[in-house]
């Protein structure tokens, strides 16, 4: 915006060139007359001719021409008797007539002779209505009017190319889940760019004029369905129900009209009023729902309320000028909208920013948190203890001192690579890890410590060390502090929307409270320190969305069941 206001522009035409022909005019219609100063209105019935009349300069020279403007009108140009404009000039789909800019060429033959301009419309708000007379070389006259309206056009643009950033955006992000009701306001404002660059009044230069008329139509006919599709995603927990209904009724309504003026019934231009009123109405709404966020959020929602109060206080105005003088300006709400979007893009931004910064710190926790609870994993009492008991085993069974040996260096090496950068490793991978030391476990207790495998699926994902500090604490501290040992359960399987691991115990059991559960629930706290759970607890949240629940009685054992979502891994 700033370079379209102060770099140089090459002028193209002198507008000097160009001058307004208001004077000499006079009208007739059925039996009326009388003078006329365009573009100045005449109440007129529709489908009514209306001709306007003139003496065009004596200096009409090759190459001149004259421009207007007219809304929903058929138009003919006589100079003399001759007919040398005609819109339509061909069958347009369907029975509308677009507005459209009127380029009438002239030459030097026409110096000095009557010029009458015929109109009729369909449609009462638009018979008898022109716009200004603009007479000039026909060339300085094209450049001349698609200069004007460059800036109204560029601005209308500029609305929908914040909705190609926001999709893009959302694109972006949503392997990460940063974004996620960007991508229903980037649609809304790319269909709002459409009809605002269809009201923009720029000449159908790279599109036909038919395909100008229908999508500015039907874009505004279905505003009401993106709009409240944006907020049904973004504040679905805030009146959701009466969201999803007002899209529902409003998809309907643009949905019957659209089918009226397909089926020859009352077409888009006869359905203006009902459109307006819908527009009205989810745009009141809408503002009901910022003031009801706003007042939750308690921040953050200013600047959004106050562009949403101003696109409200535009629509209001532009719509009260358009059913005064049939014109639609729309000047005012193309800034609030494009000054919106650009809000809600900045606060996009943002979040994906901020949202960035978080990943960092909670991959470096992580990260941090993996490379504790592994070391945890690996204490001098257990490597002491699994080498004597090698050493003993030696010399009174080699055969299954050298299994030991395997399994022991198995353990080790899938600690240590455990330390890598994967996030996530196969089940099977960490039940390599869990049989490898419950077979030096067993060859250590022999008899006191049973384990019962009921795995009933194994081919997903979890991250590294997340079941095996689950089996080491059920072994030390639940079934090693109990006189007879006991069984440790290792379960697998899943439902509908995730997998579940189960490590269950019949050892000595603790009370649930001290390692602050919470409710009945029985969710480990974050501020729990036992044996690395609540680290396991936090990986599992943060990399899979899953959950870690634990139940416990003193004296009957220890059941801990581990939920790995689906669609997270």
């Amino acid at each position: 915006m700033i370079l379209a206001i102060f770099s140089h522009r090459q002028k193209l035409t002198d507008h000097d060139e160009i001058q307004v022909c208001s004077e000499g005019w006079t009208y007739s219609f059925e039996e009326k007359s009388g003078e006329i100063i365009p573009p100045e209105g005449l109440d007129v019935p529709k489908n009514t001719e209306v001709v306007l009349s003139n003496t065009l300069p004596s200096d009409v020279k090759d190459g001149m021409g004259i421009v207007f403007r007219s809304r929903m009108q058929r138009v003919k140009v006589y100079i003399g008797e001759e007919i040398v404009y005609q819109y339509p000039s061909h069958k347009m789909i369907g029975n509308a007539i677009p507005s459209v800019w009127n380029f009438v060429r002239l030459s030097e033959s026409h110096a000095g002779q009557q010029i009458r301009i015929s109109l009729e419309s369909p449609y009462g708000r638009f018979s008898g209505k022109i716009g200004s007379i603009r007479y000039g070389s026909y060339d300085g006259l094209v450049n001349y009017v698609m200069s004007v309206q460059a800036i109204v056009f560029g601005i209308s643009l500029l609305v929908g190319i914040v909705g190609l950033l926001l999709i893009l955006i959302f694109i972006i992000s949503k392997k990460h889940e940063i974004c996620g009701w960007q991508c229903s306001l980037g649609i809304l404002l790319v269909d709002l760019c459409i009809w605002l660059c269809g009201e923009s009044r720029m000449p159908a230069v790279f599109i036909g004029i038919e395909a100008w008329h229908y999508f500015t139509f039907v874009s505004l006919l279905f505003c009401p369905v993106f709009l409240t599709a944006y907020l049904y995603a973004r504040w679905k927990e805030i009146s959701g129900k009466i969201t999803k209904v007002l899209f529902y009724i409003s998809f309907s309504i643009g949905s019957i009209c659209l089918c009226s003026a397909l089926t020859g019934g009352p077409d888009l231009v006869e359905c203006l009023p009902v459109t307006h009123t819908m527009v009205g109405i989810t745009l009141v709404y809408t503002v009901v729902i910022y003031c009801l966020a706003a007042r939750k959020t308690r921040k953050g929602m200013g600047s959004e309320l106050v562009c949403i109060l101003l696109i409200l206080c535009a629509g209001v105005w532009e719509t009260v000028y358009f059913y005064q003088t049939n014109q639609l300006v729309a000047i005012w709400m193309r800034m609030t909208l494009l000054i919106y979007a650009l809000n809600l893009l900045r606060i996009s931004v943002l979040m994906v920013y901020q949202k960035i910064k978080e990943n960092q710190k909670l991959k470096l926790r992580l990260k941090k948190g993996k490379a504790e609870l592994m070391t945890s994993q690996i204490k001098p009492h257990f490597i002491y203890n699994t080498l004597n008991s090698i050493q003993a085993l030696i010399i009174i069974d080699p055969e299954k001192a050298r299994k030991m040996v395997y399994d022991f260096s198995t353990y080790l090496r899938l600690n240590l690579d455990n330390i890598g950068e994967r996030e996530l490793i196969p089940f099977s991978e960490e039940l390599k890890h869990i049989r490898a030391y419950l077979n030096i476990e067993k060859i250590r207790f022999e008899e006191r410590l049973d384990v019962v495998m009921d795995i009933r699926v194994k081919s997903f994902m979890v991250p590294p060390l997340s079941i095996q500090p689950i089996v080491e604490n059920a072994v030390k501290h639940g079934l090693c502090k109990k006189i007879n040992g006991g069984v440790v359960l290792i379960r697998s399987y899943e439902d509908k929307d995730s997998y579940i691991v189960e490590v269950e115990d019949n050892g000595t059991g603790f009370d649930s409270s001290l390692l602050g559960i919470r409710n009945e629930t029985q969710r480990l706290d974050d501020t729990t320190s036992h044996v690395g759970l609540s680290n396991i607890r936090f990986r599992i949240k943060e990399i899979t969305g899953g959950t870690l629940e634990v139940s416990s009685c003193p004296g009957k054992g220890t059941k801990v069941k581990v939920v790995f979502l689906k669609n997270k891994i």
